[in-house]
């Protein structure tokens, strides 16, 4: 790993031609946020909250151009203590003001600024926080370079009218943001399931002036065991400088969120899961977490009802296309479908799915062992020739 800090300036601003824009160089490169909607904040705190957890993984101490909020700051090594427990990595603590220095006055938050703001994706997770967990929503915050990428317009101008046209159904504020960080040269070195919590604070922090408090919502139940970048004892660690980062729904699984909006018009309209991006369309109905996505709502007998996939009566075909699930971490969503009960092509078809990958899994394992034995021949061959080289020079 590369032992150099990464630095961070002191962001700037501007508005021009109806646009907010806010940009800082972090280790040489800008990385910026903008938005006609409403006016960014020029937070420093945006910016630490988008590369702590990258700087811990590259082993590159932060070193930050100016000052940060005291309560902020103290949460800043319960972020590090935790992915250093989580994922083993480095305690590497950011270098940074903390002094009570006042602020310049385009700086400070305005007083006025309240109210609640949530990531909003479209996704189930999402709409769970919008529709069923119990919270005050004012406004949708969608951003277009997380999971579609900044670069492609039309999947973006899609996904924005389908977000605003929730917000208008439901009496919400929309807003769109726009952001390059996730193709930052050291942002893009490191799994975005472990720095995604941090850039969605990052968008509360840049928005902070317009609501203080921004939900994100939760990807996994506080019963599962997995961890990410975003989770119900890392996302409140981000809160400080006049924001509250509050983490929505982890009481809920996957299965049970689905369960609570499958009834929803809204929610029928205008879901969309899909993250491969495969087409122009907002759900390919094609990759393997639309196809899960399908599996759970054809067990809860609402499938038919959601216009925004694929004619159902094909599902049991396009699991078959399906190569395999990956992740062994998602097997349970299918296990939960087959126990709740699926049309019987459709079981048929799951059951197959499992089973190749079931099988897939074994042989990556077994590939990684042959790997790993042919390595070690290898380093203990070179060790041996070595050996024999220093002996043949002694004689």
């Amino acid at each position: 790993m590369n032992s150099a800090s990464l630095s961070i300036s002191a962001p700037r601003t501007c508005n021009a031609d109806g646009i907010s824009r806010v940009w800082a160089d972090v280790d040489g490169s800008e990385v910026w946020f903008e938005s006609s909607d409403f006016t960014l904040r020029p937070s420093l705190e945006a910016f630490v909250s988008a590369f702590l957890i990258p700087s811990t993984i590259l082993e590159r101490r932060l070193e930050v151009a100016g000052a940060v909020a005291e309560d902020f700051a103290a949460n800043l090594p319960k972020v590090v203590d935790t992915v250093a427990r989580w994922w083993k990595f480095a305690r590497l603590l950011p270098s940074f003001d903390t002094t009570a220095a006042p602020l310049r006055q385009e700086d400070t938050i305005d007083a006025a600024s309240s109210g609640s703001a949530l990531c909003f994706s479209g996704g189930v997770d999402s709409f769970f926080s919008l529709r069923a967990a119990g919270r005050q929503v004012d406004a949708l915050l969608f951003v277009h370079g997380f999971d579609i990428r900044v670069d492609d317009s039309e999947r973006a101008a899609a996904a924005e009218v389908h977000v605003r046209s929730v917000a208008r159904e439901t009496g919400s504020r929309s807003a769109a943001i726009r952001t390059n960080l996730r193709e930052h040269p050291a942002f893009r070195q490191c799994k975005w399931i472990r720095t995604y919590g941090g850039a969605l604070a990052a968008i509360g922090h840049v928005a902070s002036g317009e609501w203080s408090t921004l939900q994100v919502s939760s990807s996994y139940a506080y019963s599962d065991k997995r961890v990410s970048g975003s989770h119900w004892q890392l996302d409140p660690l981000w809160s400080g400088a006049g924001l509250v980062v509050d983490h929505v729904g982890a009481g809920a699984s996957r299965t049970d969120k689905l369960r609570a909006l499958r009834d929803d018009s809204l929610v029928q309209r205008y879901l969309r899961v899909c993250w491969e991006n495969r087409s122009s369309r907002l759900n390919c109905s094609r990759c393997e977490k639309c196809i899960r996505t399908e599996v759970v709502l054809a067990s809860l007998g609402a499938l038919e009802a959601f216009q925004v996939f694929d004619d159902p009566r094909t599902l049991a075909e396009r699991v078959d296309a399906l190569e395999c699930v990956k992740n062994p971490g998602l097997f349970r969503r299918y296990e939960e479908s087959l126990a709740i009960g699926l049309p019987y092509e459709l079981d048929a078809a799951v059951r197959r799915l499992m089973a190749r990958s079931r099988r897939a899994r074994m042989r990556r394992r077994l590939d990684d062992a042959r790997w790993y034995a042919s390595a070690v021949a290898k380093r203990i061959l070179r060790l041996g020739r070595v050996a024999s080289t220093a002996r043949a020079g002694e004689s």
